[in-house]
């Protein structure tokens, strides 16, 4: 399987270009643009949060760990003193970081449930309804779950092609064990991911707003106007126009 900067960098730089492309659009600004792109990063991790000991199972922990203490500060942080504030903020990093992370460990094991379509889509389902939740509009819940979603579904694809050796022509033991809706060796924990997914979309808010901004790229440029074939060709010809006068004067 592909090892964790490979995973982290490959996340980096499709979520990087996917914001991006958004940014062009017109779709979302800024910062939103990075935010996305961090998230887009850490869905690319995401799978491997079954592997205990892991370096993408302690980093996720860690990024987790300060999101979700950041999102609680910045709405409480007007309601309670300052010291109130570094207590609720230590004990939700720490709880996180370490209480939660030992459970995940007691209940999952290596390219389980957690290392299937199942699992980024409930993860996905889960940031729409959060930030749903927290007061963000529709599009930025949305795109925000998407970004988890395909970030985890680039690690999946990753893993997938590590496993065929193309130099020998075979596929590795590992082949089929990584891209799966669900695992079928944990049917419990299967269904309770499909319980949940079902849950949250229906707690989701709506779709349309989402799907109509993304389906207008009107206001997308992938090239300057300046950047085009005849334009080109004109100015390589004015050039070598140029060069042969030169070369002829200095004769």
């Amino acid at each position: 399987m592909a090892n964790f900067k490979t995973h982290l960098g490959t996340a980096a730089l499709t979520s990087s270009l996917a914001a991006t492309a958004l940014l062009s659009a017109g779709h979302v600004v800024p910062i939103t643009a990075l935010w996305l792109m961090l998230l887009g990063t850490i869905g690319g991790l995401l799978p491997d949060i079954d592997s205990d000991n892991s370096t993408s199972m302690a980093t996720l922990f860690r990024l987790f760990g300060g999101l979700i203490t950041f999102s609680v500060v910045g709405h409480i942080y007007q309601m309670v003193s300052m010291l109130e504030l570094i207590i609720y903020g230590t004990f939700c990093y720490f709880t996180i970081r370490y209480n939660f992370k030992a459970t995940l460990e007691k209940l999952t094991v290596h390219r389980g449930c957690c290392h299937s379509v199942a699992f980024i889509m409930l993860a996905g389902l889960f940031v729409v309804w959060l930030l749903h939740l927290l007061g963000y509009q529709e599009v930025t819940a949305w795109l925000s779950g998407l970004f988890i979603f395909s970030g985890g579904a680039v690690h999946l694809l990753l893993d997938e092609i590590y496993s065929v050796d193309l130099a020998n022509r075979r596929l590795k033991m590992s082949f089929g064990s990584a891209l799966k809706i669900f695992s079928p060796r944990n049917p419990f924990l299967s269904a309770l991911q499909c319980l949940l997914i079902a849950a949250l979309y229906v707690h989701s808010p709506p779709l349309e707003k989402t799907w109509q901004t993304l389906s207008h790229w009107s206001d997308f440029r992938f090239k300057p106007d300046w950047l085009n074939r005849k334009d080109v060709v004109g100015f390589f010809d004015s050039l070598l126009a140029s060069t042969r006068d030169s070369i002829h004067h200095g004769q």
